[in-house]
């Protein structure tokens, strides 16, 4: 890796490692070689206006019912050893073409709550994996080239469980729409267009005619790419894509999840989806609003025979559009992966992972891969402090406005252990389990806390908050610490025992004297005592709750002061 003119590719990234303080948000970027990441997973669409003529679907459906028969015979073996047919197939992992079926989402007929005539099947035509010493089909066996294409109907006639006819974009006839690995949009519908040949051969049936495909309706769904690192950078990328979601979570819509989740036989360490990381310098489809992209960094679980697997991969993907915005055209596969490549090589840089640390598989060989520029965003540090502030000014306006201490002791605890478990909180604030993960998940969509796994702890979204918030929450109570957490948990703890004690004796008491009294009332009151408190009761003393009235912290209607007893004051 270089600088933009430079010729040698020894990297520079220690300047990148773990730090943010060198970086604006005014676009400045740098220019570094890299390698250029492969592509994984792959998905288009594209639809045949052949509805007037045999439809390809038709033909589908006819000859999955001469020869399939019954959903019971599935997957059905179409072609047998297609990896030995297609050279895209990898000669290790023998595997079988099959046809399955399941109902899909139309009819001819509907009465708002259901298909009730000629529901219409969507049909899997794929290639399966099996075991070299029975020859039984094994869904469960992987191999590194998949492909899939579901084939669906395309006519207006057919009508939803609403009775809302299908609408075809596209025009009517038939779809496929394909997912297969390390291919192009080009190739991919190359591969669609051979596996479906054989396909409808193997049934019986004359091939589509390919010369009714509306190539408007040639679209990319899906999309990946990826670098794959040393193990030990594994919670350094995790940690800068957590860093990340700080940013684009601020202001922005998609989603972000973390930590710890298995999906698909992979341990997933951070995830993040957004339509906002033009926030932080990426360029191209990043810029455009609608287009959702994501980050994650991920292992396959358990001990794959392939040690060169256990290797972790981060990964930049497409994950679709919002409603009101078409998929991409196919044509503009090159550009949206220039856009991840961006992304993914980004992130791999900015972590720290440098060309002696990219570990290779069956098709990632980062020695052979081309060397790229890479624009690195450097642009991030005041977007994070912006992101900061927000959180800080809710960390404020919540703990003021909290007639209770819980908000207030569980952000405490968790700034000053920097994360901790549910149970380290339920252990030093007293508060029960149920109740402090109530408060943890409130307090997270505030985008306050951060929750992630592997550990399992609460944490907040950078360092530098974590610190600010210290200062905050000093703001709300000055003279309180971990250990008078400590203590009133104890105090809160031995109340709790000794009121559910109470509660049992007395339900204990009620049984024996067969009181149908229904408790209402006493409900009604519990109810009102946990919506208001005396102001002795709250920790904050009159300077406090004045400040924030005065900065609108807290609602001047949720204060109530007794007049009659001050008539120099109220008088």
């Amino acid at each position: 890796m270089s600088s933009a003119h430079a010729t040698t590719p020894s990297p520079d990234i220690e300047s990148f490692d773990g730090r943010d303080d060198d970086i604006t948000s005014s676009g400045e970027y740098d220019v570094l070689d890299y390698p250029d990441p492969i592509s994984h997973g792959h998905g288009t669409e594209i639809v045949l206006n052949d509805l007037d003529d045999r439809s390809a679907y038709r033909r589908l459906w006819e000859g999955w019912r001469e020869r399939v028969e019954d959903p019971d015979n599935e997957p059905y073996v179409l072609l047998e050893d297609v990896h030995q047919r297609w050279d895209w197939l990898h000669d290790d992992y023998p595997c079988h073409l099959v046809v399955k079926s399941k109902p899909w989402k139309v009819g001819t007929e509907a009465n708002g709550r259901e298909i009730t005539g000629s529901v219409r099947y969507e049909y899997s035509i794929q290639v399966m994996r099996y075991d070299s010493e029975d020859d039984e089909l094994d869904s469960s066996l992987r191999a590194p080239v998949s492909f899939q294409t579901w084939v669906q109907p395309q006519d207006e006639d057919l009508v939803y469980k609403s009775g809302d006819h299908l609408v075809c974009q596209y025009g009517e006839g038939t779809k496929f729409r394909t997912q297969t690995t390390y291919a192009g949009s080009q190739e991919t519908l190359t591969r669609t267009i051979t596996v479906t040949n054989a396909a409808l051969e193997a049934l019986g049936k004359d091939r589509p005619d390919w010369s009714t495909i509306n190539r408007e309706s040639w679209r990319v769904w899906k999309g990946e790419v990826h670098h794959r690192f040393t193990e030990e950078f594994m919670s350094v990328v995790a940690n800068k894509l957590r860093s990340a979601r700080t940013l684009v979570e601020h202001g922005g819509d998609g989603d972000a999840s973390g930590g710890g989740k298995y999906s698909g036989g992979k341990h997933v360490e951070e995830r993040v989806v957004s339509d906002m990381w033009n926030r932080i310098g990426f360029a191209g489809h990043a810029s455009r609003g609608g287009y959702n992209l994501g980050l994650k960094v991920y292992r396959v679980s358990g001990n794959p025979a392939d040690k060169r697997l256990r290797n972790p991969k981060l990964e930049a993907f497409f994950s679709g559009t919002d409603n009101d915005t078409k998929l991409p055209h196919a044509d503009e596969w090159t550009v949206l992966r220039a856009t991840l490549r961006q992304m993914v090589s980004t992130f791999a840089i900015r972590s720290g992972v440098g060309l002696p640390d990219l570990r290779e598989d069956d098709y990632y060989e980062p020695d052979d891969r081309e060397m790229v520029d890479v624009i690195v965003p450097t642009g991030w540090r005041q977007a994070m402090e912006e992101a900061n502030e927000e959180r800080e000014r809710k960390i404020l306006k919540t703990t003021y406005e909290s007639l209770s201490a819980a908000k207030w002791d569980i952000l405490w605890t968790v700034a000053v252990t920097e994360g901790c478990s549910y149970e380290t909180l339920e252990e030093i604030t007293g508060f029960s389990y149920d109740y402090v993960r109530e408060v943890v998940q409130e307090l997270e969509s505030m985008d306050i806390l951060l929750r992630v796994t592997y550990p399992r702890i609460v944490v907040y979204h950078n360092e530098e908050l974590r610190l600010n918030a210290t200062e905050a929450l000093q703001q709300v109570h000055p003279d309180r610490g971990l250990d008078d957490i400590r203590q009133v948990g104890k105090e809160r703890r031995k109340r709790r025992q000794e009121r559910d004690t109470a509660e049992n004796e007395s339900a204990d008491d009620v049984d024996d004297r067969g009181d149908d009294h229904d408790g209402d009332d006493s409900t009604d009151v519990d109810r009102d005592e946990e919506r208001w408190r005396l102001f002795r009761e709250v920790l904050l003393d009159g300077s406090q709750l004045g400040r924030a009235l005065d900065q609108q912290y807290i609602d001047p209607e949720h204060v109530q002061i007794r007049t009659d007893p001050y008539p120099e004051f109220f008088g």
